[in-house]
């Protein structure tokens, strides 16, 4: 008997090894995999500049892991951090409740997907100013940081506008995306409010809480001579890029300079606007009240040097009691109008360097559009025009000659 229970025992355990070594082993065949399915919006559709639309893609689990919603399966963009970054300046729905410097998109349904299941991830986009093709390229990426699957290009063809405006919100977006987490690409960081180092284009931001947001926020909205951002003409006063101080960027610069004016609520805001906070809970709109600006991704998320991550949440990642300032910034110049007897004076900022005024007598699509010759006058930052009003009907915009 005790010959045949050492028998019966080592079989036993020869069984439990082999089942051991057969559960091992189909850990081990365990794999991510993802198939591109389809997508709302086709390659190579055209689209007008300053277009903002929503891109979604299903993808197909075609590996024997389980997407876990959240954080753990995204579908991200492949080159934020190459040469070729980001040009569309992509938005996801979702905001990040976790530090990530990555444009990612989390599973819409917010549900864990199976293996042969399907799973939805939408994007919005901005389309860009100048005319051309443009692409950005995703890939399914896993918990552990690591892509898999097939990658998939997306690609639009921007149509030619004539005129386009002076900020380019698709390029902003697309400059914060691709450094929110690294050096600006003129290669300097505020590492205090008194002082800033050199670090290098696109070097990992260094492990001090710094104080590089407006550099970052002018680096975005601005024309660094590196890496132009949105295009406005953001003055520099130290060696580094732009208007290193929030509140003089928010209300010297901006709203001073007749380029931006403060709105009251998210609504009244697009992507490439930029949100202003105090601390205190202090109200005032005075530039030493202002403590910290972000840049504005749109979808209610913000992007931000030492003091957020990428896709942040405007509403819930800071303080419930912090105080913020929606700036939204002119796409190009406003035409002001008023009379006097039977003159009408038309004004717009000087600041809009690049435009000129323009009449026609019809808004008929074709109608030809004239450049008015005679030179304003200007008159501190405005510059007023005074024409003789006609009993025919007669149409003022401005323009890029």
């Amino acid at each position: 008997m005790k010959s045949h229970e050492k028998e019966v025992r080592g079989r036993a355990g020869a069984i439990l090894f082999c089942w051991a070594m057969l559960m091992g082993h189909s850990e081990a065949l365990a794999a991510d995999g993802a198939q591109y399915v389809s997508q709302t919006i086709t390659n190579g559709t055209q689209m007008m500049p300053r277009t903002v639309f929503t891109q979604t893609w299903t993808m197909l689990n075609s590996g024997t892991t389980t997407w876990t919603a959240g954080n753990n399966y995204t579908f991200n963009l492949t080159n934020s951090n190459t040469n070729t970054p980001d040009c569309l300046g992509g938005v996801p729905l979702i905001a990040k409740t976790t530090t990530s410097y990555k444009l990612t998109a989390e599973i819409n349904s917010g549900q864990s997907v199976l293996p042969n299941g399907t799973a939805t991830f939408s994007m919005t986009f901005v389309a860009p100013e100048a005319a051309g093709t443009y692409s950005d390229t995703f890939q399914m990426n896993n918990s552990s940081g690591v892509f898999f699957g097939q990658q998939v290009t997306f690609t639009i063809l921007v149509k030619s506008a004539g005129s386009t405006n002076q900020y380019d919100r698709a390029r902003a977006v697309s400059y914060a995306n691709n450094y929110d987490g690294y050096v600006c690409s003129d290669g300097y960081y505020w590492t205090n409010t008194g002082s800033y180092g050199t670090y290098g284009n696109h070097a990992s931001v260094p492990p001090v809480t710094g104080d590089d947001c407006a550099h970052f926020v002018s680096c975005c909205i601005g024309r660094e001579p590196h890496l132009r951002g949105g295009g406005l003409p953001i003055p520099s006063r130290t060696g580094t890029y732009g208007e290193p101080g929030a509140g003089a960027l928010i209300y010297t610069v901006l709203a001073g300079g007749n380029y931006a004016t403060e709105v009251s609520s998210l609504d009244e805001m697009s992507p490439g606007d930029v949100i202003g906070w105090n601390w205190e809970g202090n109200t005032s709109t005075n530039t030493s009240d202002i403590d910290h600006v972000t840049f504005y991704l749109g979808n209610g998320l913000l992007a931000s040097h030492a003091n957020s991550c990428l896709d942040a949440s405007a509403t819930s990642w800071y303080p419930s009691n912090a105080v913020h300032h929606y700036i939204h910034i002119y796409d190009a110049p406003t035409l002001g109008v008023s009379t006097t007897g039977n003159k009408m004076v038309l004004s717009w900022g000087t600041n809009w360097t690049s435009y000129s005024l323009y009449s026609a007598t019809s808004l008929a699509p074709g109608a030809a559009w004239t450049k008015v010759t005679t030179s304003p006058t200007k008159a501190g930052k405005w510059n007023r025009l005074t024409n003789t009003m006609s009993s025919s009907a007669v149409f003022y915009r401005m323009m890029m000659p």
